[in-house]
């Protein structure tokens, strides 16, 4: 991953723990606290953090890199339910690929 693309996913994990940890946060009943707990570069676009929780539990989000607006990370923490549609992604994405691929060797079209 490069460079300045860790040092904001670092700075991002952080204020997500940062954030989580609100005592006045909604739905943060038992006032817990979140802590950058490891790091897990997955891709140059994607990276798993844990987060350790007050109490001693972990949580998974998945972050993902946006280019848009000078580049910055974005998450959400992991569901089964999420990892279920994302692995049936991976099938869809393939098919367009292999869809896609011959048109490379086209010509042009005129669109006039």
């Amino acid at each position: 991953m490069q460079q300045g693309r860790a040092i904001k996913l670092q700075r991002s994990a952080d204020t997500a723990a940062e954030n989580f940890s609100r005592p006045d946060r909604a739905r943060n009943f038992t006032k817990e606290k979140f802590s950058v707990y490891s790091l897990q570069p997955l891709s140059e676009t994607t990276a798993a953090v844990i987060f350790l929780k007050s109490s001693g539990k972990k949580a998974l989000a998945f972050f993902y890199w946006i280019n848009a607006n000078n580049g910055h990370w974005r998450y959400f923490f992991v569901s089964d339910s999420h990892l279920l549609g994302l692995r049936k992604l991976e099938g869809i994405l393939e098919n367009i690929e292999m869809e896609n691929f011959p048109l490379n060797f086209e010509a042009p079209r005129d669109e006039t």
